[in-house]
């Protein structure tokens, strides 16, 4: 019997089948963790992307007449459809206004506007402007992956999930004595096994967390078809309308059109005083300026985990049609509303988020001890030559692949503010760089003869290539470190110093 309970060929079951899911998943697992450490504060860096967006967030605005002026620019803007406005943050300070323009034959088109309320600049978002944070955040759930993306990224999370719980199965009875017992001297193996374990443990509820989290999110249609085909009999408002209400309030598409309701603006005045500890995130309006406008808002508080709220209220009287608040949510809407808090850090304010990052990191670090350790452990007397060449190429592709994504985020960052060109070839062109460098860092990655200076070269190159960052902002802003601290711009330079 082995020490940790489990009979010898339940042992080497478990076992194999913990190093064969390890290290299919090791690169996209690598990427997903990487790409997601880094999306945790694409919120914060959005300024620094977006040089525009550097102003101060007003404290009132005319709604509006903003979507007055988007009805000016294009006649067909649909105002009786669904209208989503993004409200300002000090994170994000410039409005987001979403809605749809009428097409022939009764189709309609989605269109997106940023509104800059400081110089009243109205700029289409069909094209992005700035793409750090949107490339960053697809690349979490590979979503650049044409079609089969999300489903990729998806499965790996649940198979993440399946490697670590046969992680804790192989090693549950002595994972103490190691973690205790760790050290640097040995041999490679024992190395690569003691900091595998060790990183492991440290991380080991957020990586559950995340591989629970993550297959839900990007497998949640295996999830809603039964239901919605069993419970529901096929009816997908009914399942939708568990989580999200206000979609259930019936509205009359031919109501009587009027200039009687209040402006936006009162509404979301008339909510801050209703909800003095919450903040209004997202407003969605359906039949703007007839009789029955309903106006739907998203509640949160940030330091809560709880937090979350949904209200909707007729924009004519007041009068409020849903009211989802913490403490009063089904099931269904406490389990959505949380999942999506926990995964993406939306509580704790900015401590959590770096403890969330630097667990991502540990992560990273134990997939490519994994990697290491299922190359080291095959370095043995019973593989001939040829067998140990292979294991040493795959080692090196992988490793490659995962550590040549070091320096071409920074790259990332830097071809943002670097890269010339119009905002609707801006985004692709950044991107066409940021990938193009990864793979080209990678070949010459391949082109090295042993793990030890890939590590090295890429180390070197990415910390070279962080520094420039602050220098790439203030040669193109004139934002640099010192006026960015002094002119009170925390999230220019918290950006310009974390990335350096």
């Amino acid at each position: 019997m082995k020490l940790n309970g489990l009979g010898n060929r339940t042992y080497n079951i478990v076992f194999h089948t913990h190093t064969v899911s390890g290290i299919v998943i090791s690169v996209a697992l690598y990427i997903i963790f990487f790409a997601g450490a880094f999306t945790l504060f694409r919120d914060e860096f959005y300024q620094w992307e977006n040089p525009s967006a550097r102003i101060p967030m007003a404290k009132s605005m005319d709604y509006d007449g903003v979507i007055h002026q988007i009805k000016q620019l294009h006649p067909n803007f649909e105002e009786s459809k669904r209208i989503r406005i993004i409200l300002p943050t000090e994170e994000k300070p410039l409005l987001s206004i979403l809605g749809t323009l009428a097409k022939p034959k009764g189709q309609s088109e989605f269109v997106g506007f940023l509104y800059n309320p400081v110089t009243r600049q109205l700029q289409s978002t069909d094209s992005p402007p700035t793409t750090v944070g949107e490339t960053l955040f697809r690349l979490h759930y590979l979503d650049q992956v044409p079609y089969v993306g999300r489903w990729i990224a998806g499965l790996v999370a649940l198979f993440f999930l399946f490697a670590s719980v046969t992680g804790v199965l192989i090693h549950w009875r002595n994972i103490l004595t190691k973690f205790y017992g760790f050290s640097l001297k040995g041999s490679r193996k024992q190395l690569w096994t003691n900091a595998h374990t060790v990183f492991g443990l440290i991380g080991l509820p957020f990586q559950l967390m995340y591989a629970i989290t993550g297959a839900f999110y990007l497998l949640l249609i295996l999830i809603l078809v039964p239901a919605v085909m069993i419970l529901y009999g096929g009816d997908q408002q009914k399942i939708y309308g568990l989580i999200r209400p206000n979609e259930t309030v019936q509205l009359a598409e031919k109501a009587p059109v009027t200039k009687g309701n209040p402006s936006i603006a009162t509404i979301v005045d008339k909510l801050a005083t209703d909800y003095p500890d919450y903040t209004a995130t997202v407003l969605e309006i359906r039949n703007l300026n007839r009789t029955d406008a309903l106006a739907s808002a998203r509640l949160a508080d940030q330091t809560s985990f709880t937090g979350d709220g949904l209200v909707a209220v007729y924009m004519k009287d007041g009068r409020k049609a849903v009211e989802v608040l913490p403490g009063r949510k089904t099931y269904v809407q406490s389990v959505v509303d949380g999942i999506a808090r926990l995964h993406f850090a939306r509580f704790g304010g900015l401590l959590l988020k770096g403890i969330y990052f630097l667990l991502a990191l540990f992560t990273c670090f134990v997939i490519i001890s994994g990697v290491l350790l299922w190359k080291e452990a095959r370095n043995k007397k019973n593989y001939t030559d040829q067998q140990k060449r292979f294991h040493h190429r795959v080692t090196m592709i992988y490793l490659a692949i995962c550590l040549s994504l070091f320096p071409a985020v920074p790259l990332l960052f830097i071809a943002e503010l670097a890269v010339p060109g119009q905002p609707e070839s801006h985004a692709m062109q950044v991107n066409a760089m940021f990938f193009l460098s990864w793979l080209a860092l990678a070949l010459v990655g391949l082109g090295l003869k042993t793990e030890a200076r890939q590590t090295r070269l890429f180390l070197l190159l990415g910390g070279v290539f962080s520094v420039l960052v602050p220098v790439a902002n203030g040669l193109r802003t004139g934002d640099w470190l010192w006026r960015s601290l002094s002119e009170g711009k925390p999230y220019i330079f918290g950006t310009d110093v974390s990335c350096s």
